[in-house]
């Protein structure tokens, strides 16, 4: 049975809906939302045909076009969750890899089974072991490979399960479960993690997004380099509460073509080991987030503006504003949104309120002079 939107939001010219059974937003413009409710009110197709020829005054044969492509829409946003995990019995052997991680002062241990286990997670996080904890871990995470699978374990007890070649879900469910940790909640406690990195001027922080190879990261670390705050690298973790961005302590993942650029800015680069992160990617280095020693970190900021990056060799630096359906492209797709009714709202209302610009550049330093304002503007 098909389900429509269980949510819709009126922003400027456009629908915001949201689908509760795929957790998946889409966004139409009036034309088409009109549409929409008609094909909610009108199921059958020749229903639907007659009233979108009477209402909107189309032919019979455009009406059915339109049937067709909102009922693949619908089709689309529609499934239920079924849960795969596979089991397997805790069996401490596994434990071949140990690391204690102090993270706000408390211990963290986590067990890999295998080396190329720990190179999914530990890379972003090395910064944070201690060889020399008189802490007793109070949160033990395990994770094992076994037949094509890996199992996630908190204290013992299986988290879940995945098919090896969707270890970025692992990915993903570790750093909730570490952030958890971190600020001492509960996943319901967040209204979602927001696939951009986030940096702050110690009063407000601002989001940054990019479409894969556009410079992203390389321009949060020169961000940092400059003087400004690093939260969050691609993971920055919105509280439902009030709506800020919490801190997150993973390393920023930088891509050869910034090697250069970056070992003028940040002591000690030349140094960093070169990781091995797949053929997409390939060798990255892992740079520590560093704070301005001037100022005294804290655990969240409030956000009301969202930058999407575009380094373009050549280019000018151009500073402009862009709708919210084009930055919702960029991160909504690798962003994790709490499925509950009640959040998925509350994101709806934080989305409306925000300010979104795209940045495109060539010049780093005259980029960072032109985002630094933002800070000081109202949006």
């Amino acid at each position: 049975m098909l389900k429509a939107p269980s949510l819709s939001k009126q922003m400027k010219e456009q629908q915001l809906l949201w689908f509760s059974s795929s957790n998946s937003y889409v966004i139409v413009d009036e034309h088409i939302n009109e549409l929409i409710n008609l094909f909610v009110t009108n199921t059958e197709k020749s229903s639907f045909i007659s009233a979108a020829s009477k209402t909107i005054g189309v032919t019979d044969s455009q009406s059915e076009i339109f049937y067709d492509e909102i009922n693949q829409l619908f089709s689309t946003n529609t499934f239920e969750n079924k849960n795969t995990s596979k089991d397997l019995p805790f069996d401490a052997s596994f434990r071949a890899y140990s690391e204690t991680y102090i993270v706000n002062g408390a211990a963290l241990q986590v067990n890999y089974s295998h080396k190329r286990v720990k190179e999914i997670l530990h890379p972003q996080i090395a910064h944070l072991v201690s060889e020399k904890s008189n802490n007793v871990p109070q949160t033990i995470f395990d994770i094992f490979y076994a037949n094509n699978t890996l199992y996630f374990y908190k204290n013992t007890v299986l988290i879940d399960s995945y098919e090896a070649k969707n270890y970025h879900v692992l990915q993903g469910n570790f750093c909730m479960q570490l952030l958890c940790v971190l600020h001492g909640k509960t996943e319901d406690d967040w209204l979602g993690t927001i696939h951009a990195s986030t940096v702050t001027n110690d009063k407000e922080a601002i989001l940054v997004i990019g479409k894969s190879g556009r410079g992203k990261s390389t321009f949060t670390a020169h961000a940092m380099a400059a003087g400004m705050n690093l939260v969050a690298d691609d993971f920055s973790p919105i509280l439902a509460k009030n709506k800020q961005v919490y801190t997150y302590p993973a390393a920023i993942s930088i891509k050869s073509g910034a090697f250069e650029s970056l070992s003028k800015m940040i002591p000690g680069f030349d140094e960093l080991p070169l990781i091995f992160k797949g053929e997409e990617k390939g060798s990255v280095k892992f740079v520590v987030p560093f704070q301005n020693k001037n100022t005294k970190p804290q655990q969240s900021y409030p956000c009301q503006k969202m930058v999407s990056i575009h380094y373009k060799p050549e280019s000018k630096t151009e500073l402009k504003e862009i709708p919210f359906s084009e930055a919702m492209e960029i991160f909504v797709p690798d962003s994790w949104i709490s499925p509950k009714e009640v959040d998925a709202k509350e994101f709806m209302d934080w989305i409306e309120g925000l300010s979104f610009y795209e940045l495109t550049y060539s010049d780093t330093p005259e980029a960072l002079e032109v985002f630094s304002k933002l800070f000081n503007s109202q949006g």
